[in-house]
């Protein structure tokens, strides 16, 4: 079976996300490092209030898996001051997480849009240099860098292409994807395809469902969600991503990681009943789902 985590329910109040792990037989969590006790004046969480955590999770058989950080500034890939500074304070961060056993750092980049490609070759340069230190300093703590990438093409990283070249690029065990099935469905990459091109390569996997287009009469919020942002979360397997094939092609790659659902509709405006459902729907599908 494969395992299945969640990024915490209830935010800081771990007793109750311990209490929602165990009602629902999850045994692994992700935090964010933000409301963390920390240290100076980035506030990054200490070496001891890592393992305070990471002890109390497992007290609990729990494992704390990764950490969700701030997002990576943009201008740290071309202005050489605010790139030290944003080296700094990740290197610390990762020093801190491997001190404590924390595995993961779950990474998203700042997703300012790009005015052109020649923009993000300008950038990519200084987005590799980032990467290249970030990695030397996670192989040393005994981390990894797993990183989501973006879903439209003004973006830095947005899709298959750009997430593999990074990959590609920094040629370090410490760096791989957290692969999002909702950002790579809005890409118009092939799920399939790309689970058993990156291999171990994928170190997180999201798992949601979504669409972009909807047929029939819908409400005025439906519609402005759509155009504001061009899609919807739905319930897992009511909409256009292929759950069966993604499922199915972990499988074959034999993935040791957990799935996360990461974004899901609540139920009756409960966030945690609609992650209670969605972890059951994808312990239903893994059951059925053959390799």
């Amino acid at each position: 079976m494969l395992a299945i985590g969640i990024f915490a329910p209830y935010g800081t109040d771990h007793d109750r996300n311990i209490a929602f792990c165990h009602d629902t037989d999850v045994h692994h969590i992700v935090l964010s490092a933000a409301g963390i006790g920390g240290e100076g004046s980035a506030g990054i969480p200490s070496a001891e209030a890592l393992q305070e955590l990471v002890d109390k999770y497992a007290a609990a058989g729990i494992t704390l898996a990764a950490l969700t950080p701030e997002r990576i500034r943009q201008a740290a890939f071309s202005n050489p001051d605010i790139q030290k500074e944003e080296v700094g304070t990740f290197s610390r961060l990762i020093e801190n997480m491997g001190a404590a056993g924390i595995p993961y750092v779950h990474l998203y980049l700042n997703v300012d849009p790009l005015s052109s490609d020649d923009e993000r070759e300008g950038l990519w340069g200084g987005l590799i240099e980032v990467y290249n230190q970030l990695t030397d300093v996670a192989e040393a703590a005994g981390v990894r860098l797993s990183t989501h990438h973006f879903h439209v093409p003004d973006r830095l990283l947005w899709n298959y292409e750009t997430m593999s070249r990074l990959l590609n690029e920094v040629d370090s065990p410490a760096s791989g994807v957290t692969y999002c099935q909702g950002k790579s469905q809005m890409a118009g990459d092939d799920l399939v395809k790309d689970i058993l091109n990156y291999r171990d390569q994928i170190f997180m996997f999201h798992i949601r469902d979504v669409v972009t287009q909807v047929e029939g009469d819908i409400s005025p919020e439906v519609e402005k969600r759509l155009a504001d942002i061009g899609y919807l979360e739905v319930a897992f397997g009511t909409g256009e991503v292929d759950m069966v094939g993604s499922i199915r092609a972990l499988k074959q790659i034999n993935y040791q990681g957990q799935i996360y659902p990461e974004h899901y509709p609540s139920i009756a405006g409960d966030s945690a009943a609609g992650l209670a459902w969605t972890i059951g729907y994808i312990r239903a599908l893994d059951e059925a789902v053959e390799g």
